[in-house]
């Protein structure tokens, strides 16, 4: 009897926690439904330009086209000590984005290149695609199967 009233119970607790799972998700999906037809009408793209800003605050001297961002990534790299003597190339990929690569001799290096890129003014977004020698590798030649 008593082993009986416990597997109610816990029949009970089941179904309890499956049906506040399922009010839960209707509630949200209807939330959501609503929420959307609230906002189906609004632009977003003045918050778009206000996270920009955030990102980018406009100083009036950073550059604003791709390519004067990639030269002042590229002049960054030169003029500093620890960066000036790296093989590594910068590419604006646009709107704020630099792809840098090239290959260095430690993880150092490549992070110090990364933190100066990212330190320049309209670079955004850095991909760091510097090779490490001896942690990275690299493919020099590839076989038939590549073709």
């Amino acid at each position: 009897m008593v082993r009986v009233k416990r597997e109610e119970d816990e029949q009970r607790g089941v179904t309890g926690i499956a049906l506040a799972a399922t009010l839960g998700l209707g509630i949200g999906v209807l939330g959501g439904m609503v929420l959307r037809e609230l906002l189906s009408g609004v632009s977003t793209e003045p918050v778009k330009n206000a996270l920009s800003r955030l990102r980018r605050p406009e100083t009036g001297d950073e550059p604003e086209d791709p390519e004067s961002v990639q030269r002042a990534v590229e002049d960054a790299l030169g003029e500093d000590p620890d960066a000036g003597l790296l093989d590594v190339k910068a590419a604006a990929l646009g709107d704020g984005i630099v792809e840098l690569t090239g290959t260095v001799t430690d993880a150092l290096d490549r992070q110090t290149a990364g933190d100066i890129a990212r330190g320049v003014p309209g670079a955004d977004i850095v991909v760091n695609r510097i090779l490490v020698q001896g942690s990275d590798r690299v493919a020099t030649e590839l076989g038939p199967e590549a073709s």
